[in-house]
């Protein structure tokens, strides 16, 4: 007699992720152009980022890898260490890589475009 496995699914509603930062989106969410793909955006990063800075976001991480957020909590002076590494490049390096480079670490800390333009 040949018995049978049981074979139990975990049920998961989700498979969806932000294109941003990476977290599962359950409801609501929208999708948009992103370079040469398309992105899926959570309600929290739609709130929180135009367009114009999902794009860039979008492209930086396509980039430079990572998500918003991502490395969030493991420095609580970022953006003054963001804004000593701005002061020591400056003469090194081209100012717009390094810009770059700044806003996708600041990007990885959780740091909003608009809060690094503020400090």
């Amino acid at each position: 007699m040949h018995s049978q496995q049981e074979i139990k699914i975990k049920k998961n509603c989700s498979f969806v992720k932000c294109s941003i930062c990476r977290e599962e989106i359950r409801g609501k969410h929208r999708f948009t152009k992103l370079a040469m793909n398309y992105g899926v955006i959570c309600p929290e990063c739609d709130n929180k980022f135009n367009d114009d800075e999902i794009e860039l976001i979008s492209n930086i991480f396509t980039a430079y890898g990572g998500y918003f957020g991502s490395m969030k909590g493991l420095s609580r002076n970022s953006v003054k260490r963001l804004s000593n590494l701005y002061k020591e490049g400056e003469k090194k390096i081209d100012i717009n890589a390094l810009d770059i480079k700044i806003l996708h670490q600041a990007l990885l800390q959780g740091i909003p475009p608009s809060q690094i333009v503020q400090k």
